[in-house]
């Protein structure tokens, strides 16, 4: 639905709009008036963009919440229960004007000059945005990981989150969207594609947004990274021959196979021998200990080693768990 206070904004407008800000959301009650608070804060005109906000059958107050930002932006509402990430940002997309699309999170938060840089940035024939910020109170969990592997990065990418991505829109109806089958890595698989295509992707740190969603908690880091990994693997094999994701697609085929065989390889072993069940473990520790090691070394600052070998752990663990649903699914 488009708010009517919404609809008379767009019907005074002296010219087209430049860009379309999409935004997919589920029960973001927490977020949402935050994230649309930092677009009524935009140095771009408000007439020069919209904000299409498709709620995929949210059962909080996030629609409700929402709404009151009609008579500010000029924001339409519309809803697709029960659909996939791809789908809902095809369904944004596909209710675009702007010649631009800004694909945006409920849970990012851009600065001021957000959409103003994006445009002055525009490449016809690339994706450009940018890696996430994490919040400032955030624990050591999101400090570690960030510092060490999440930072900002700058130039060409493999892959820009769709939480913070732009594209034209000619562009976008050239890829034909996000895939729909693709129900987590959209964001990579889409990028892949445009790279086949000739594209560029290109990260600019001045696009960078705040990521609310940056897990703070051990348990929640697993769970995103599990949730993230399900279709690694089939997006890998549908981008055959680029091995582009090699390393990490085998670092995830190796920690499942260590890990069962540490599990395992007690039952199997005779009692005597029983030191040797504990070879599985160390292999499976391995790889993680030695990130840890490089990293730290490199960035000289040991102190941090604990962590980052623990972060690396759980990751690898949460990529290998989410090999396993994606056999399953």
């Amino acid at each position: 639905m488009c708010c009517s206070k919404a609809a008379e904004r767009l019907d005074r407008m002296d010219g087209p709009v430049l860009i379309s800000v999409v935004i997919p959301a589920y029960n973001e009650e927490l977020n949402i008036v935050e994230c649309l608070a930092c677009l009524q804060r935009q140095t771009l005109p408000a007439t020069e963009f919209e904000v299409i906000l498709v709620d995929n059958g949210s059962t909080d107050r996030t629609i409700a919440l929402a709404e009151d930002f009609c008579s500010s932006l000029s924001l339409r509402i519309h809803r697709l229960p029960r659909g996939s990430i791809s789908a809902v940002r095809n369904e944004g997309a596909s209710l675009a004007a702007g010649s631009v699309l800004a694909f945006l999170d409920a849970d990012c938060m851009p600065k001021p000059s957000w959409l103003a840089s994006g445009l002055e940035l525009m490449d016809e024939n690339a994706i450009w945005g940018a890696h996430y910020l994490i919040p400032e109170d955030s624990t050591w969990v999101g400090r570690i990981w960030f510092k060490y592997q999440a930072m900002q990065q700058s130039g060409d990418v493999s892959f820009l989150p769709a939480g913070c991505l732009l594209i034209t829109r000619q562009s976008f109806t050239v890829l034909g969207g996000f895939d729909p089958a693709v129900k987590t890595s959209e964001d990579v698989e889409l990028c892949a594609r445009a790279r086949a295509h000739g594209m560029r992707v290109i990260a600019y740190p001045e696009l960078a947004v705040y990521h609310e969603g940056t897990p703070q908690r051990l348990p929640r880091f697993y769970r995103q990274n599990r949730w993230h990994g399900q279709h690694v693997l089939r997006v890998f094999i549908a981008n055959l021959p680029s091995t582009r994701n090699l390393p990490l697609v085998a670092l995830t085929i190796y920690t499942f196979l260590m890990f069962w065989l540490s599990l395992i390889t007690p039952f199997l072993v005779p009692r005597r021998d029983l030191v040797f069940s504990l070879v599985p473990l160390g292999l499976l520790l391995l790889p993680a200990m030695l990130l840890a090691v490089v990293k730290t070394v490199k960035a000289r600052s040991l102190q941090d080693l604990p962590g980052v070998f623990v972060l690396y752990l759980t990751y690898f663990l949460a990529r290998a768990a989410a090999l396993l649903r994606s056999f399953s699914s």
